[in-house]
């Protein structure tokens, strides 16, 4: 069976959704952050700070092009991952890609409800005003990838809901 990748803004239920997929499709999940933190012994917010985006946009890219394809997975992909040296292209060749369309505002509200401090590009420090704004630019900038994707959905949709999606696009 095709892997299933799920493609989205930070906050807006990969994994979460992923976790819940990969159990009624007796399939494995996979989050590709913890696969890069398991990987460089350090976390995510790490990573950024002492090697740079640029170190971790090509660790997350040779973690996404070691995922090999029809491995009944669920991929739970970091924000940028379709973004960045050819992501999108090779998620759409090795599997079915979801976007999980959750608007800035929406993303917002998750980050301000979340206690985790683990994503590196939100600084939840800014104030509201100015989250938003960082969020809408990413999403924006973003948008022409995730878009890409072989199903799109609203980020509120329920497991339900996309296995249904799953089964039309098949």
């Amino acid at each position: 069976m095709k892997n299933i990748f799920l493609i989205g803004m930070p906050s807006s239920g990969k994994s979460t959704l992923g976790r819940q997929l990969a159990k009624r499709l007796d399939y494995q999940f996979v989050d590709t952050d913890d696969l890069i933190e398991n990987q460089e012994i350090a976390t995510i917010a790490d990573i950024f700070k002492y090697k740079g985006e640029d170190y971790f946009r090509l660790v997350e890219n040779k973690i996404l092009k070691g995922i090999q394809p029809n491995q009944k997975l669920i991929v739970a992909t970091g924000g940028g991952m379709p973004c960045f040296h050819g992501g999108i292209d090779f998620i759409k060749a090795n599997g079915t890609s979801i976007f999980l369309n959750v608007q800035p505002e929406d993303l917002l509200k998750r980050i301000q409800k979340s206690d985790a401090n683990n994503r590196p590009l939100i600084d939840k420090t800014n104030s509201k005003e100015e989250l938003l704004a960082h969020l809408r630019k990413r999403y924006e900038d973003r948008l022409q990838y995730y878009e890409q994707a072989d199903i799109q959905i609203d980020g509120s949709i329920d497991v339900e809901q996309i296995l249904w999606l799953l089964e039309e696009f098949e």
